[in-house]
């Protein structure tokens, strides 16, 4: 069974719900969860914040934090999955925020962070390959870091 169908059904066996904020993966994660049918019954929306303006205004990611540590950093993809979580009143959240290239420093150097009704968590990765392998490698990251999560939080809670 894949692991976005297991995510689907966790969810909807305990009536919890998902948002997303993309930037780097620019919707291919929310594309994924939503080829599952029936994802409407747990997947509240996401967005994709591609820019810093939409970051701010969108995600209410502060632009102190941008400035001090750029919007790719552990500080930012934090703020991004509370701010979707927030903004769509979900259980969880994932956000990511990275360079998927094919130009300049830091290319692969991707943030992910899933927020759970309890805590939220960020991982620091570095994807190789041309910028369609990188985000491949982004959402399927991204997906197995929310399953880990959700399977967790769901143990922790029982």
């Amino acid at each position: 069974m894949s692991t976005k169908l297991l995510i689907s059904n966790i969810l909807c066996e305990n009536n919890l719900t998902l948002s997303i904020a993309e930037s780097c993966s620019a919707g291919g994660i929310s594309s994924e969860i939503c080829s599952v049918s029936g994802s409407s019954s747990f997947f509240m929306g996401g967005i994709v914040a591609y820019s810093n303006k939409s970051k701010r205004r969108d995600l209410n990611v502060d632009d102190i934090s941008i400035k001090k540590f750029t919007e790719v950093s552990e500080e930012v993809a934090v703020q991004m999955s509370e701010g979707i979580k927030e903004r769509f009143l979900t259980d969880f959240s994932l956000s990511t925020t990275g360079y998927a290239g094919p130009n300049g420093k830091d290319v692969g150097k991707v943030y992910i962070s899933v927020s759970t009704p309890s805590k939220t968590e960020v991982k620091k990765f570095f994807f190789e390959g041309d910028r369609k392998e990188i985000t491949d490698k982004i959402i399927e990251e991204s997906i197995q870091f929310l399953f880990s999560e959700i399977k967790l939080h769901i143990s922790n809670d029982k």
